[in-house]
Formats: structure tokens, sequence, C-alpha cells
């Protein structure tokens, strides 16, 4: 099984109609689309990418499946658009995904990095519902990633520490895989 497909399954056990969700790294729609069919028309998304590319990617792929009117995208950094979220959304989110690394078929010099990713997951936290979830797929097989995914697994361990209950899944291959880290308080 594929981690987006395993990603989905935990948005699938956790968000119902009604929910608010938020996918913190956009790209090209495909959690963000999941998310608007989970939490339905009287829920809420927010897709958030830097790329222009990604939320009109986000926005034509939700519009294609007619999920766009429970979306809102916000083009910026995640830590930055996560920070002002918590203004009225503060432990109401019920899911977030992060896909950390680049958006596929773009500008791999363009990609998250491991401070803005740190900011955003402690923003992350404050925005979790009690019996939400976190997903965090982190990307390792390019050029920063497996420094942003230590920095990610740090995160982590840390969270545990504190009582979180975290899991991972990580596919077996032979290059570096991506892990899926699942955060739960």
């Amino acid at each position: 099984m594929h981690l987006t497909e395993l990603a989905h399954q935990y948005l699938e056990a956790h968000l119902h109609i009604g929910d608010l969700a938020i996918d913190a790294t956009a790209g090209n729609g495909h959690d963000t689309l999941k998310m608007a069919e989970l939490v339905g028309n009287t829920g809420k998304v927010f897709g958030i990418d830097i790329q222009t590319a990604a939320i009109e990617a986000t926005l034509t792929r939700l519009t294609d499946a007619n999920q766009s009117e429970q979306c809102q995208l916000i083009e910026g950094d995640h830590a930055d658009a996560l920070a002002a979220l918590c203004e009225h959304h503060k432990s109401n989110i019920t899911a977030m995904t992060f896909n950390l690394g680049y958006l596929p078929g773009s500008d791999k010099s363009v990609q998250t990095k491991p401070v803005a990713t740190l900011r955003a997951l402690n923003f992350a936290q404050q925005l979790l519902h009690p019996k939400g979830v976190l997903l965090v797929t982190a990307y390792r097989g390019h050029e920063g990633g497996l420094e942003e995914s230590k920095h990610v697994e740090a995160w982590m361990l840390a969270r545990k520490v504190e009582g979180a209950k975290i899991e991972t899944h990580e596919p077996t291959a032979n290059r570096i895989p991506p892990i899926l880290w699942v955060y739960r308080t």
C-alpha cells in the first residue's frame, strides 16, 4: 500500500461531515480533495501552498470534482498561514496533512525547509483538536529531504515524550523511501 492511500485511510477514520481540516502543503490537491469529500458541504478545508502552480492545480482538482465550495485555498508559507489560522481555529482542526518536499513536476529548488516546517508543526499542534490526527509524509530522497525528515523525527519524538501517540510507516524500497508520521494526542 502506498503511503498516500494509508494517509487517506487515516483521514477516513477521523474526518466526518462538518469537520474542519487543513492540507498544509496542498501540492496537486489530492489530500485537499479527499478532505473536502469527507467533510462535505457543512465542513471546511484549508489548503495551503507557497506556489501559485500548486494552488491552481488544487483548485482545478476541486472544481472538477465539484468540491471547491467548502475549501479555502491560501497561497503562502505553511508556517505563516497556520499561525494566522490559530487566531480563530485553535484546537478545532480534526485532521491535518503535510507532504514535505517539492511539488512533483515543478522547480525542485522550491521546497519545504526544516525551520519553516518546525514552526508549522508547532502551530499545527495548537490547531489540532484533542482527538484529531496530524499526518506528515516526509520525502527523503531529494536534496534536503533527509535533513528535514530528521528534524520532523526529533519533533515527533519530543511530542512522544510529552505523551502524544506517534506512529511511523515506512515502505521497504531500494532507494530512500518516504516516511509517514502519525501524531495523535
